[in-house]
């Protein structure tokens, strides 16, 4: 079985400088007061389907270790999800899964193997990748701050609750839509990165996509 490698807060205030005149009132600086960890959960109601293309790489002390490269498929009602593994844009290995069972098939569609959902999670380095209509909760499990606040984008820095994970999750979001754009995760030394592309949300899936999905 080919392993799919995988592989959001505080509010920035951004101060102006203003022009004073001894017999003028001072100005009040604008403030950005955008709640990104708010507007990055809200997508657990409002997505509803996703199609996008990605690419992982995973690093160990600087040193690339290994990249792939990905298509990702999410409906939320089921849910059902579909990751296809791509070499050179050819799907190489689909899995399909309800988030119960997961079946792995091959480039030809024939199944290779099925497993627990939670099983074959537990064994992804990035597993916050597939946390599509879960961000509340993965939210709730995280102590989060808003780390850079971009031109076009905003980079929330995701820190475990729970004691004895050793772990910082990253999550770059786009500034008006807080949808992802990329996911890391760094633990020690190891660091393997997610970048979501040609990303479409909430449009029509084809009608097949999860055939074989049982």
């Amino acid at each position: 079985m080919k392993p799919f490698i995988n592989s959001l807060i505080g509010i920035a205030l951004v101060g102006l400088s203003v022009a004073v005149y001894a017999d003028e009132p001072v100005a009040s600086a604008p403030q950005n007061t955008k709640d990104y960890v708010a507007c990055f959960g809200e997508w657990d109601t409002h997505l509803h389907t996703l199609q996008t293309y990605f690419v992982q790489t995973t690093e160990y002390d600087g040193t690339p270790i290994s990249t792939s490269e990905g298509r990702i498929y999410y409906q939320q009602n089921g849910p059902k999800l579909r990751l296809d593994t791509l070499e050179n844009k050819v799907p190489t290995q689909t899995a399909l899964t309800d988030k119960k069972q997961i079946y792995v098939l091959d480039e030809k569609g024939k199944e290779i193997t099925k497993v627990s959902w939670n099983e074959w999670l537990l064994g992804q380095p990035n597993q916050a990748l597939f946390d599509f209509g879960n961000y509340t909760q993965l939210l709730q499990k995280h102590t989060v701050l808003v780390q850079e606040i971009g031109t076009k984008t905003v980079t929330l820095r995701l820190s475990p609750k729970q004691t004895g994970d050793n772990y910082t999750l990253y999550v770059r979001i786009d500034k008006e839509t807080c949808f992802p754009q990329s996911i890391t995760i760094e633990s020690d030394l190891m660091q393997t990165k997610a970048t979501l592309s040609n990303t479409k949300v909430n449009a029509a899936l084809p009608k097949d996509l999860f055939k074989g999905l049982k």
